[in-house]
């Protein structure tokens, strides 16, 4: 018999080209998108804890198992992106945009959604323990 491994068991590898450019933050991120306009973002697996990236495009993007804890992601754009069993955890998502995103198996505890926008995303599964929700 043979045994098929997991994605967990065999991880994913970010491209490291759109790694370097997404820790320099947005106006880096946004250098980087704009010399590959056809490229989709795929951080699959990162570690990108603790950055400033208020207001960052990540439409579409592949994000599978991205870690983004401790993260300042105000006003980010995640519409349409692949967040399947990423880590959110204390999180600052404050109107943020979800629209039609897979956060399936996600990690949120401990986030803050203020007016972020859930609308059509997939939260199967996903961890919503102490989300601090305000005004």
């Amino acid at each position: 018999m043979t045994i098929k491994p997991s994605h967990r068991q065999v991880g994913y590898v970010a491209d490291e080209e759109q790694v370097e450019a997404i820790k320099g933050g947005v106006t880096s991120w946004n250098q980087w998108k704009d010399g590959n306009p056809r490229k989709r973002p795929d951080l699959r697996g990162a570690h990108l804890t603790g950055l400033h990236l208020e207001g960052i495009n990540l439409n579409g993007a592949r994000l599978s198992e991205v870690d983004l804890e401790f993260c300042n992601l105000k006003k980010a754009n995640f519409a349409g992106a692949d967040l399947t069993r990423a880590n959110l955890s204390n999180t600052d998502l404050t109107d943020v945009v979800f629209l039609n995103t897979n956060l399936q198996g996600a990690r949120l505890n401990g986030a803050t959604v203020t007016r972020a926008d859930f609308r059509g995303a997939n939260l199967t599964g996903a961890d919503l323990r102490q989300i601090k929700r305000g005004i």
